[in-house]
């Protein structure tokens, strides 16, 4: 994890590490008596983002689903640090729960297989395929990386925004730099489509498109919506090139310490918000283009997407060691 205990601006300890650090005596306190098990669930994103709102399903459900026998807490904004920090800190068990994306791929990169491009024929693939075999493979080498996933995080189709002219078809992307999260196959699609790239923290992307550091990116509607990226970008393209799957997870000591009961109310509870997120953000879908025209954004919702698929066609075959062959395998075999 990053030494950011202290802060060199103030000389003084961060409220990330009085969160983690209160966090972590107040547990101690309870520890040896009959009280409510509490779990602090962290993530990077606004509350409006769809990992607050899994983690809001969440923690209703198995706060419901336990009568009171598990508390959630949840903090928003990157309280606890950005995405790295929060898997980390799940990882090492200073942190319960966390909602991440990509920083996953840090210890278990075989995650990656879910950003690969054009991977499944449409999204009712996409879930059947995470709720069978290639979610279990996914589940089984998260564990072993030391991460418990307890569920997937939906946030929609990705689109392509940018600042600087439309983007009708994939030769449009030549000129631009593209924003990409710290991820080895998002700079390997963007760099296929011919974009130069720029690594930002999704806490600190609206900063950095305000800037032009970045003149675009890529995320679904929603997150267009939800982060108002609209204030900084002008032009949208509908190319629902990759579903963004992001996870629930868990760390499995403090998993593996609570009785069978509470156990089976968490992955229930992953479930339930898993299920409702991906209903939510369907919706949230069909109407994002719409709020995002009337927010003055030229949206494209009929841009060449045969020239997208060309471009990318190359890119899982060629980086075969973040595509696994036997995940892409499980991936476009499952029904749908």
């Amino acid at each position: 994890m990053k030494q950011e205990n202290i802060d060199p601006r103030r000389g003084q300890t961060t409220r990330r590490t009085l969160l983690l650090a209160g966090g972590a005596v107040a547990l101690a306190g309870r520890a040896g008596a009959a009280a409510t098990t509490h779990i602090r669930l962290a993530h990077s994103a606004p509350t409006t983002h769809g990992w607050n709102l899994w983690a809001e399903q969440f923690k209703a459900s198995v706060e419901k689903r336990s009568g009171g026998a598990i508390a959630v807490t949840i903090y928003p904004n990157a309280q606890m640090g950005n995405e790295q920090d929060i898997a980390q800190a799940v990882r090492l068990g200073s942190l319960e729960m966390g909602a991440v994306g990509v920083a996953l791929m840090n210890w278990v990169p075989d995650m990656s297989i879910t950003d690969a491009p054009f991977l499944f024929r449409d999204r009712m693939q996409a879930y059947a395929a995470l709720d069978g075999a290639l979610g279990d493979e996914l589940k089984r080498r998260a564990l072993k990386g030391g991460f418990r996933i307890v569920g997937w995080t939906d946030l929609g189709m990705r689109c392509m925004t940018d600042s600087k002219h439309p983007i009708s078809k994939a030769s449009d992307m030549h000129d631009l730099k593209m924003r990409v999260p710290d991820s080895k196959s998002y700079i390997a699609m963007m760099q296929a489509m011919g974009a130069t790239t720029v690594t930002v923290d999704l806490s600190e992307l609206y900063l950095a498109l305000s800037q032009h550091v970045a003149d675009g990116q890529d995320t679904p509607p929603t997150v267009v919506v939800s982060n108002k990226y609209y204030e900084v970008q002008k032009y949208l393209a509908k190319t629902d090139h990759v579903l963004t799957n992001a996870y629930g997870i868990i760390n499995p000591a403090f998993f593996n310490k609570l009785d069978q009961a509470q156990q089976a109310a968490i992955l229930a509870s992953g479930q339930d918000a898993t299920v409702w997120l991906r209903g939510d953000t369907q919706k949230g879908e069909a109407s994002a283009y719409g709020f995002l025209k009337a927010k003055g954004m030229q949206v494209n919702l009929t841009p060449d997407i045969a020239s997208f698929q060309a471009a990318t066609a190359q890119v899982i075959g060629k980086f075969p060691d973040l595509f696994k062959p036997d995940l892409v395998k499980l991936a476009r075999s499952a029904p749908g």
